[in-house]
């Protein structure tokens, strides 16, 4: 197995787009991530089941990434990334949730381990509405 790919993340950026760039840019299809660092602000979303759809809930203040952890597969060709959050703030609450676009980077650093195997794609899936592994 290949060792993980370290990166810190820039400043401001918005975290999804910036692990997905890093992906590009690395040719990394599929892949393990793991990552903590501090957001400015974090946009976290909750899939109602029932409902087949996320809702998606602003965090307009800083925040401790505590955990980060997710995968990169391919969706429509290109690399994706599921990312779950777990946040803390400064009274030591925590909260988390997907990670949605709106995530913005205070300072972040981020591992990404490159999956043996085969590619994942991610194809929609009726039973859950959702974009699963094929």
């Amino acid at each position: 197995m290949s060792a993980p790919h370290l990166f810190r993340l820039p400043k401001d950026a918005d975290l999804l787009t910036a692990l997905e760039t890093i992906c590009l840019e690395r040719d990394v299809t599929h892949a393990c991530v793991t990552l903590i660092g501090a957001l400015t602000r974090a946009c976290l979303g909750f899939y109602l089941q029932d409902e087949r759809r996320y809702v998606s809930h602003d965090v307009d203040r800083p925040m401790e990434i505590l955990a980060g952890i997710g995968n990169v597969s391919l969706k429509e060709g290109r690399p994706f990334v599921h990312l779950h959050l777990t946040l803390g703030d400064d009274t030591g609450a925590a909260l988390g949730g997907h990670a949605m676009p709106g995530c913005r980077v205070f300072a972040a650093e981020a591992a990404i381990q490159p999956a043996e195997g085969p590619n994942r794609h991610r194809v929609y899936d009726e039973a859950t509405g959702l974009f699963l592994w094929a």
